[in-house]
C-alpha cells in the first residue's frame, strides 16, 4: 500500500511538471510568434514607406518635367500674343493628355502692365525725380505712405546719403538696381502687408515702358497729371477698342497735353512676361516660374 501511494504521488508530480513545461512552451511560442508578427509588420511598413517615397519621387520628377514643358510651350507662342490683348493676367489649363491624374496649368502675367521700380534711378545711379514722383503717386493711390518710395530710391541709388526726412533708408542698402521684386522686403519700413499690396503693380523687368492696353488703374494713375477719371476712360476705351498705337489716346476727351508727356513711356504691346507653370501628378505639385521676353531670353527662373 505504501509503495502504491508513493507511486501515485510521483505520478502527480510528473503530471504537474509536464503541465508546467507545456505552459512554458506555449508562452515561449506566443512570444516568438509575437516577435515574428512585429518584425513582419515593421518590414511591411518599411516596404510601404520606401515604395511611397519612390512613388512620390517619381511623381515629383514627372511633374517637374511637365512644368518645364509648360515653360517651353509658352516660349514657342510668346510672339503670337496679339497686340489687342487687354488682359494683364491669364490663367488656363493645358488641354493635352498628359497621363492619368496629371494636370498642367499656365499662369501668364504681363510685366509691361506694371511700374518698373528700377526706373526711378538713372543708369548712372542718380534719382530720376519724375519717375520717383510717379511711384509716390502710385503709393498714395494705394493709401501707402509716399515716403516709402523715397526709401526705395535710397535703397537703389548709388550714393549713401539718405533723403530728407529719412534716417535709416541707407542702412545696409544695396545701392544697385533690384534683380527680383522680393528685394523690396529688405527696405526699411516696407513690411509684408505693404509688399503684398504693391506687388501686383510693380516689376523689375523691361525698360520701364508701360503697355496702356494692359496696365491696371493704379499704374495708369501714376503718370504725371493723370486723374483717376482719365485712367478709367482709358480702360473703358480699350475694352471696346484696344489701342493700336499710343496716338489713339487723343480720342479720349481730356487727355490733351497728358498724351504728349506719355510719349516714350507707353506702348500698346508687351515684351516681357512672367510665366508660372503648375504641374500636378497624383497630388504631387511642382511649380516653375520664369520671366522671359519676346526674343526668348529668360531673365528669371525659379523652381519650387
Amino acid at each position: 500500500m505504501k509503495d502504491r501511494g508513493h507511486a501515485a504521488g510521483n505520478e502527480k508530480k510528473y503530471s504537474a511538471l509536464s503541465l508546467n513545461q507545456n505552459g512554458s512552451a506555449v508562452i515561449i511560442t506566443v512570444l516568438i510568434v509575437s516577435m515574428l508578427v512585429a518584425l513582419v509588420v515593421e518590414f511591411a511598413y518599411e516596404v510601404f514607406i520606401d515604395t511611397a517615397a519612390l512613388s512620390n519621387w517619381t511623381n515629383a520628377q514627372k511633374a517637374s518635367l511637365i512644368a518645364k514643358s509648360g515653360q517651353t510651350l509658352f516660349s514657342e507662342y510668346i510672339n503670337m500674343i496679339k497686340s489687342d490683348n487687354t488682359l494683364s493676367e491669364i490663367e488656363y489649363p493645358v488641354e493635352k493628355d498628359l497621363g492619368p491624374n496629371t494636370q498642367l496649368i499656365l499662369k501668364i502675367e504681363d510685366e509691361n502692365a506694371k511700374f518698373n521700380v528700377n526706373s526711378i534711378i538713372y543708369q548712372n545711379g542718380t534719382v530720376n525725380k519724375q519717375t520717383l514722383a510717379s511711384l509716390q503717386k502710385l503709393f498714395e493711390y494705394l493709401n501707402i505712405n509716399a515716403k516709402l518710395a523715397d526709401a526705395i530710391a535710397d535703397w537703389i541709388d548709388s550714393d549713401s546719403e539718405p533723403m530728407e526726412g529719412l534716417s535709416d533708408s541707407e542702412v545696409n542698402s544695396k545701392n544697385a538696381p533690384l534683380q527680383i521684386l522680393d528685394e523690396l522686403k529688405l527696405v526699411p519700413g516696407l513690411d509684408k502687408n505693404i509688399f503684398e499690396t504693391i506687388k501686383p503693380y510693380l516689376t523689375v523687368y523691361g525698360n520701364g515702358i508701360v503697355n496702356i492696353n494692359t496696365a491696371g488703374l493704379p499704374v495708369l494713375v501714376s503718370f504725371k497729371d493723370m486723374t483717376e477719371a482719365l485712367a478709367k476712360s482709358i480702360i473703358s476705351y480699350r475694352e471696346s477698342t484696344p489701342f493700336e498705337n499710343t496716338g489713339q489716346m487723343a480720342n479720349i476727351s481730356g487727355m490733351g497735353s497728358i498724351q504728349i508727356s506719355l510719349v516714350g513711356k507707353t506702348s500698346v504691346k508687351s515684351r516681357n512676361f512672367r510665366v508660372t507653370a503648375i504641374a500636378t501628378v497624383n497630388d504631387i505639385t511642382r511649380i516653375i516660374e520664369s520671366v522671359m521676353d519676346t526674343s526668348g531670353t529668360i531673365q528669371f527662373w525659379r523652381e519650387q
